[in-house]
Formats: structure tokens, C-alpha cells, sequence
């Protein structure tokens, strides 16, 4: 089945035929992952997409049987060779010579330059940011299939917390024993994948954002201030759940941190409700770390979909005069699905971030992950 619903299809070939768009071309193969044939078709990876500005869908997978399984689009390509030569299949389902093709902008430029041969005097939408931008708004909300999926990956994570917290009390072991038994506890109860490597870090490591390996050998437990940033996937759909963890005795800066970081969260949450913009929430949270004299050198937060990164962004409200024309606010919708991560971080000290992934159904907010700060004396 395709998470995309009627609606938001409908949405798509107005946008089409307002543009003068004949096709869109989606392609999504190991060396350019695209979400939207997932979410446009159901089908899992490695296809290339036509879609035509009266709604049909023309799926070429590399895997029949895969798409067989998955897929819901109106026409499935099985034949090897035809599977093989889709400029000839975009050419087919355009009817004039010079037909407006659009492309995501993500996609590799050879797709482009195979289809051009075949199609010389067709031209390229000249606006793919647009087309981009209006894909991410069809993901920002989420149907209630994709939002039961998403609360079950969110039970996933929420189980294996217990087993971290086990972990960090028995102080033994090494960032990457941790990131293992994650990974097998995730898979236990019923997950299909991490929604990225588990990102585990000791007191030497816990300042950096994303730390780089995910994980190594160091002994975990090491006094002051750690954390743990791990997901899991089910059905497609992904959690994003960060822990802030200290062990031992504290300087008064690193209990500063923690304070902040916390105080950063409750705010933000308390801030989200239906039609409130996004950059108010997350100004609610970067004033109390800026107010404490630290800075946050991220986003607060980030949609979750069938990416672990989707649509929408919780971001600040650019300054700049020149991004503020491209800027457009985007307010709190039923069916949005987003984390609340906010972030302290200094080195030397260490860092915290304190990340639950949010809700918003039936016009009620839901913070449906359970992370909370685990302190162990």
C-alpha cells in the first residue's frame, strides 16, 4: 500500500497541470535513495517512477517480485528490457515533442541526459525547488495508517529505554557494547532496522552533535555527562529518541548543563499546540540556553516519516533579509509528526540532549516516546 493518500495525490497533478508539468521522473537506487517512491507508491527501493499530470503511475522496478508485493501504482513494468529503457517509457506517456519533464532535485543528472536523448526538445521544469518544497508539504502530515506505524516504532524505542537504563546502572561495558545491545533489543521487539547507527557517547564524546564513530571502545560509564541517540524502524517508519545520561559526581558547570538542557525541553513543549509556528517553538527553547550563555548549534527538531529527517523542520526564523523571501511559516497541523531535541553542549564538560518524538492527533498533543534523564550516582 502507498502512504501517499487520494487527496494529496490530487494535490500533486493540480500542481502539474498549473505548472504545465506532462510527467514527473522519480528515480531511487542505492547511490540516490528518494523517499517519495515510497511514499508516491509503497514500493521499498530500487525503481525508477513516471507520473503523468492526470494522476497515472508507472512503476520500473529493478525487484518484480518486490513491487508485486508492495507496490500500488496503475501500471507495473515486468519486462526486463522495457524495465531497462525508461526515456522510452517517459517518451510514450507524453503527448507532444516538446513536453515539460520535472525532476526531484536530488536526482543524479544522468537520468536527465538519457531522457533529454530520447526527448531532445523537451524541457526541464525550471523550478525543482518548488516541486521539492511541495513534496515535503504532502509528507509534513501524516494519514492515520502512517501515524499508527509510527507510534509503534515509537514502542520499540520506548521498551529498549528500559535496557539502556539497565545498561548504564551496571557501569560496565563500552559505547559499543551499548550500541549493540540496542541494536538486538530493537530487533527482539520487533523492529525491522535502526532508523540510523546509534549514536553513544561518553563524557569525552557528548559534546559533539553527531559523534563521530557512532561508537567505539571507550568505557561508557566514564564520570559526567553521556548520552545515547538511537531509533528503530517499523513498517517503514521511523523513532528518534535521544538520552541524557550523567554518572557520578558533577562540576557545577555540568549540572548547569543539564539544567538547561531540561528546562530547554519543558519549554518547548509546553509551546506546541495547533496553529502556533514552528519557529515560536523552538524560539522558546533556544532563549532559555541562550539566556543561560550557551548556544545551540542545531535545529530543534525534525519531522519523522519514512525518513528519519522528513518534513517539517523546527527551526529558528531566518534574519537575514535575502533568506526571509524564500522563508515561509509553517504552523502546527493535525498529523504532523515531529522530534524535540534540544542540546547542550560544551567540550571538555560534555553534553546533553534530550530528544521524544511528538505527536499531533485529533487535535491533541502527544509526546508518544519516553526518554527522560537517567542520573546514576
Amino acid at each position: 500500500m502507498r502512504p501517499i493518500t487520494q487527496e494529496k495525490i490530487d494535490k500533486l497533478t493540480e500542481f502539474m497541470q498549473k505548472k504545465k508539468i506532462d510527467s514527473v521522473f522519480i528515480a531511487d537506487w542505492e547511490n540516490a535513495r528518494d523517499v517519495n517512491m515510497s511514499y508516491l507508491t509503497g514500493h521499498p527501493m530500487d525503481a525508477n517512477l513516471i507520473i503523468t499530470s492526470d494522476g497515472e503511475t508507472i512503476l520500473l522496478p529493478w525487484d518484480v517480485e518486490l513491487a508485486e508485493d508492495y507496490a500500488q501504482v496503475d501500471t507495473l513494468v515486468t519486462d526486463k528490457e522495457s524495465r531497462n529503457n525508461y526515456a522510452d517509457y517517459v517518451k510514450d506517456t507524453v503527448k507532444t515533442d516538446t513536453p515539460i519533464i520535472g525532476f526531484n532535485t536530488g536526482i543524479p543528472y544522468r537520468y536527465i541526459l538519457s531522457i533529454k536523448k530520447k526527448l531532445p526538445n523537451a524541457k526541464l521544469f525550471d523550478e525543482p525547488l518548488k516541486l521539492d518544497d511541495l513534496f515535503r508539504e504532502l509528507r509534513a502530515t501524516k494519514s492515520l495508517q502512517e501515524l499508527d506505524k509510527l507510534v509503534e516504532a515509537g514502542k520499540i524505542g520506548n521498551k529498549t529505554i528500559n535496557d539502556i537504563r539497565k545498561f548504564a546502572e551496571e557501569q560496565k561495558g563500552t559505547e559499543n557494547d551499548l550500541s549493540f545491545l540496542v541494536m538486538k533489543k530493537m530487533r527482539e521487539y520487533g523492529a525491522e532496522d535502526n532508523s540510523f547507527p546509534s549514536l553513544v557517547a561518553n563524557v569525552n564524546r557528548s559534546h559533539m552533535i553527531h559523534c563521530h564513530p557512532a561508537a567505539n571502545n571507550n568505557v561508557y560509564s566514564a564520570n559526567g555527562l553521556a548520552l545515547i541517540d538511537f531509533g528503530a524502524v517499523y513498517e517503514g517508519y521511523c523513532c528518534d529518541i535521544t538520552i541524557p545520561i550523567s554518572f557520578g559526581k558533577l562540576t557545577a558547570e555540568q549540572k548547569k548543563i543539564k539544567k538547561t538542557c531540561f528546562r530547554a525541553y519543558e519549554e518547548a513543549i509546553a509551546a506546541i499546540d495547533i496553529g502556533v509556528p514552528l519557529w515560536k517553538i523552538s524560539k522558546a527553547a533556544v532563549d532559555v540556553i541562550e539566556e543561560a550563555g550557551y548556544h545551540i548549534p542545531h535545529g530543534l527538531g525534525h519531522g519523522l516519516g519514512l525518513t528519519v529527517h522528513d518534513s517539517p523542520g523546527i527551526r529558528q526564523k531566518p534574519t537575514e533579509p535575502e533568506k526571509l523571501e524564500e522563508w515561509t511559516e509553517v504552523v502546527v497541523e493535525d498529523g504532523m509528526v515531529f522530534t524535540i531535541e534540544p542540546g547542550v553542549y560544551v567540550k571538555g564538560l560534555g553534553g546533553q540532549r534530550l530528544e521524544n518524538d511528538v505527536m499531533i492527533r485529533n487535535g491533541k498533543v502527544q509526546v508518544y516516546t519516553k526518554s527522560e534523564p537517567i542520573e546514576i550516582e
